[in-house]
């Protein structure tokens, strides 16, 4: 079961950081999720919020907020720790100049503007991460690019421009008909909320090849389900000490 570090090692640094993310990879958590909005002058920024309240020491609205405001603001003002951090909202092109040749990054379309995808697919392109080849299943080979997303116009809109990519699709709960859509549109992976997810569920999804994901795991019991599940990966904030508990399940 592949261990995804959720917004990188997000329970030990501020969430969706340069620190965060080099902390989960130099702790050998080499697949990473992030999240993407787009500011007013059309940049992909590294963010979960539409707004900067809850992660920063500013106010507002990603989208309307130049590159050039986010980036005086400190992600890591609000995280709740001894060390005080000073970071900056990295830019999706950051990210990948940073970890393109290190990691499997897992980006979260945030963003509800159609315009962000273009952009995306523009940024992939120039780093030669556009053009995966599609197999069976989702892959996370290293280096490597996975879109995936709540939304699922922006999840098939991604798909047709970026047809040759893993996309996965992020749900609230483990349905029948979301294992359908994703046969129907060519993601190669699911990702419901831990608690929604059974036997039947996996068995199911998995004998349509799908990758069989999880997000939301918050303590022994649930990262003890997700392994007694067989999940494909699973999505968690603190990547050092879940693989600690793995490895003392016995199933």
């Amino acid at each position: 079961m592949k261990i995804i570090a959720h917004r990188g090692a997000s329970a030990l640094r501020p969430e969706n950081t340069i620190v965060s993310f080099d902390l989960a990879i130099e702790s050998g958590f080499k697949l990473i999720e992030l999240d993407i909005h787009l500011s007013k002058d059309d940049v992909p920024v590294v963010i979960h919020d539409e707004t900067v309240d809850r992660t920063t020491n500013g106010t507002g609205k990603i989208s309307s907020m130049r590159l050039s405001e986010i980036k005086k603001l400190n992600s890591g003002a609000n995280f709740n720790s001894k060390i005080n951090f000073n970071e900056t909202i990295p830019t999706l092109s950051e990210i990948i100049k940073r970890y393109k040749n290190s990691s499997h990054i897992f980006i979260e379309i945030k963003s509800k503007d159609k315009k962000i995808i273009p952009i995306l697919s523009e940024i992939l392109n120039k780093n030669n991460l556009s053009n995966n080849i599609n197999n069976d299943t989702l892959l996370t080979r290293i280096p490597g690019v996975s879109i995936i997303s709540f939304d699922i116009k922006q999840l098939i809109l991604s798909k047709k421009i970026l047809p040759n990519l893993n996309h996965g699709y992020l749900v609230r709960v483990a349905e029948v008909e979301h294992i359908n859509f994703c046969k129907k549109y060519g993601f190669l992976g699911i990702f419901p909320y831990i608690k929604s997810i059974n036997s039947d569920f996996v068995n199911l999804a998995k004998s349509a090849n799908l990758f069989v994901g999880a997000w939301g795991l918050i303590n022994d019991e649930e990262i003890y389900l997700a392994k007694k599940l067989g999940l494909s990966g699973i999505t968690v904030d603190n990547p050092l000490d879940v693989n600690t508990k793995l490895q003392r399940f016995n199933i």
